[in-house]
This record gives C-alpha cells, sequence and structure tokens, in this order.
C-alpha cells in the first residue's frame, strides 16, 4: 500500500522488496520474544543468561583492547579461509570498535552488557568469581572509554542508577555535575587556566567530541536530520515510504548520505507507518512498566532482574539519538531481554 502514496520522485528510486527484506528486523524477532521466554522462567536461567553474554563480551574486550593498543586490524583468516576477521584501523578520531564494525555499535553492546556484569558482581560471594567479574568490569569500562562514543559515556553513567535507584543519587549527582561542569567549561569560548588545565588532561580524541573542532567534518546535525526525518513521516504517516528509504530520500533532497534517521520510532515510522510505530510504543511501555513494578517492588525483587530492566531501558534510550539495532547482535539480545522482563511479570502472575 505503501507504495501507491509514494511521491513519483522517490517511487522510481525506491525499491519496493526492500520493505519485505526490512521486515526481517521485526517480525522474526517477535517470535523470539515468544520462544525465549520458555527458556528464561526462572532466575536461574536468567542468571545463566546473564552469565553467558557476560562471558561472550570476552572477545569483545581483548580485541578492542588488542585493536586499540596494538593495532591488531588484520585480516587473520581460519580454517582456510572460512573465517575472515577484519578490524577497522583507528586514526586520529576513531574509537575502539572491536568486533564491530563501528565504535558506537561496541559502545551499544559493551552498555547492555555492563549492568549484568554489575548485578553479577554484587552478588558474587566466592573471591574467584569475583575478581574474575572485577577484572570484566574494567575491561568493559575501559573499552566503553576507548569507543570515543558519546552516546556510550551516557549509557554507562545512567547504569548505576537505573541499576541502583535513589540510593545511588547522593554520589551519582555530585559526579554528573562534574562532568556536566567540564564539559561546559570546554564548550565555553572563555580562555582561563583552569580550560587550559583541562585541555592538556583530557586525551585529543575525547576533547574532540565536546568541543566544536571535533563537528567541524559534520555536514548537517542530528537536531537537522530528525527535523527531515519528521517530514517524511508527514508526507506519508499510515504506510510509511519504506524500509531503507530515508538515505535514499535524504541523499535525493540534501546531497549528504545518512544510513538512518538516528532515532528507532522515527526510523520505524518512516518504514512502515505510524500505526505500527505507535503499536511498538505501547507495547513497550505496558512491557517496561510492568515489569519494573514487579521488580523493583515486589519481595521477591533481584538484582539480577534489575540489570535486565536497566540494560533494556538503557538501549532505548540510546536509540532516541541513534540506531544501533539493526546489527543482529545487538537486536537479538535486546528482544531477549524483552522476553526476561516478561517472564517477570509471568513469575509474579504464577505466585
Amino acid at each position: 500500500m505503501q507504495n501507491l502514496f509514494l511521491e513519483d520522485k522517490y517511487n522510481l528510486i525506491i525499491e519496493k522488496y526492500v520493505t519485505w527484506i526490512g521486515l526481517f528486523n521485526w517480525i522474526p524477532f517477535f517470535w523470539i520474544f515468544w520462544a525465549a521466554q520458555g527458556l528464561l522462567e526462572t532466575k536461574k536461567d536468567r542468571n545463566d543468561f546473564s552469565l553467558i553474554l557476560i562471558i561472550g563480551t570476552i572477545p569483545v574486550i581483548i580485541s578492542g583492547l588488542g585493536q586499540y593498543f596494538f593495532n591488531w586490524t588484520g585480516p587473520f583468516t581460519i580454517f582456510n579461509g572460512l573465517i575472515i576477521w577484519y578490524q577497522r584501523p583507528i586514526n586520529e578520531i576513531s574509537g575502539l570498535t572491536g568486533l564491530f564494525n563501528h565504535a558506537n555499535y561496541a559502545g551499544t553492546w559493551l552498555t547492555l552488557i555492563f549492568p549484568l556484569c554489575i548485578a553479577q558482581i554484587y552478588n558474587s560471594k566466592k573471591k574467584f568469581k569475583f575478581s574474575f567479574l572485577l577484572i570484566l568490569i574494567l575491561g568493559i569500562g575501559t573499552c566503553i572509554f576507548l569507543t570515543n562514543s558519546r552516546n556510550a559515556w551516557g549509557s554507562s553513567i545512567l547504569t548505576m542508577p537505573l541499576l541502583f535507584g535513589t540510593s545511588s543519587l547522593w554520589w551519582f549527582l555530585p559526579i554528573t555535575l562534574f562532568f556536566s561542569s567540564l564539559v561546559l567549561i570546554l564548550k565555553t569560548n572563555i580562555q582561563g587556566k583552569f580550560q587550559e588545565n583541562i585541555i592538556n588532561i583530557l586525551p585529543n580524541k575525547v576533547l574532540l567530541e565536546f568541543t566544536n573542532e571535533g563537528f567541524n567534518h559534520l555536514n548537517t546535525t542530528r537536531m537537522e536530520i530528525l527535523h527531515f526525518a519528521s517530514k517524511i513521516i508527514i508526507s506519508n504517516p499510515i504506510f510509511g515510504t519504506g524500509s531503507g528509504s530515508f538515505p535514499i530520500i535524504f541523499e535525493l533532497e540534501t546531497g549528504f548520505w545518512k544510513g538512518h534517521s538516528h532515532n528507532i520510532f522515527t526510523e520505524l515510522a518512516i518504514s512502515y507507518g505510524l500505526p505500527s510505530t505507535i503499536i511498538f510504543i505501547i507495547f513497550l511501555i505496558i512491557l517496561l512498566s510492568n515489569s519494573f513494578k514487579n521488580i523493583y517492588n515486589y519481595p521477591l525483587k533481584d538484582i539480577n532482574d534489575k540489570a535486565h530492566w536497566a540494560a533494556a531501558s538503557i538501549f532505548l534510550i540510546s536509540q532516541l539519538v541513534d540506531v544501533q539495532y539493526f546489527d543482529g547482535r545487538i537486536s537479538i539480545v535486546f528482544w531477549l531481554l524483552l522476553a526476561s522482563l516478561k517472564t517477570t511479570i509471568n513469575e509474579k502472575n504464577l505466585i
């Protein structure tokens, strides 16, 4: 139906079949959400799921640190070329990517795992497990910093208050105020000794993320991208203009290429219309609100379940300003986390 409402200039350049291919980013995951609930029914199941994800992050940490400090870029081949491993070389502005294609994707994965690792170390009673998890947390934290991803930095800061609630505010607010003040100082044009000392201390790659110099190469801003995305949505609000249509229309109208609209909900609305987007948002609100009541207020509350809720919520917040959802590894974990939250609702109902 959406093809009937496309403007002529778009109808000629947007491939119809791409919309059907784009459905594979969504429909299979509804099945995963349903099927995975049977594997995450108990607290032990959900705890084991966390441990699997944490252990599976070790290659990301090793490859990322090797890439950043020892220039591990490859290509490396095994099994006579069956598997070829290549990592992006790091230049003067790029950050750690590890096994992912982009630093923001690596940062998103790491911030998904970060609250799970904190929850595990919080519950750890064995000295070896505690030491092992502590090393992993230090590795994850280091890699998050080295991604130079502001999205990842912000997501990691949100972890503690979402995981531990108001009890963490007494130290979270001062730290947030401190870093906000540093950013404000770096963004101002007032020259002073204090600003100069901060600039001398911080790595140049970090400074570029908060100064105007780091954005001189941009041909458009996030707000301009979102404004353009809203115009596309308004042009075909019911059925959308098709999956993958945003970069084509954006390049046609502006001459610049952007792979997506930098917001998961505008991206969904562009692809399949506002009704499907509203239904998806309602689904998320109901699931997150009901699971929050059970996980944070119920007598049988568990820190690992809190970590799952925090990870899913942080991911959704991060997708409001960027989109890493379309990486299959990330989207699978996200829907598994949603399935885990649904089982906490089922568990309370059974009790």
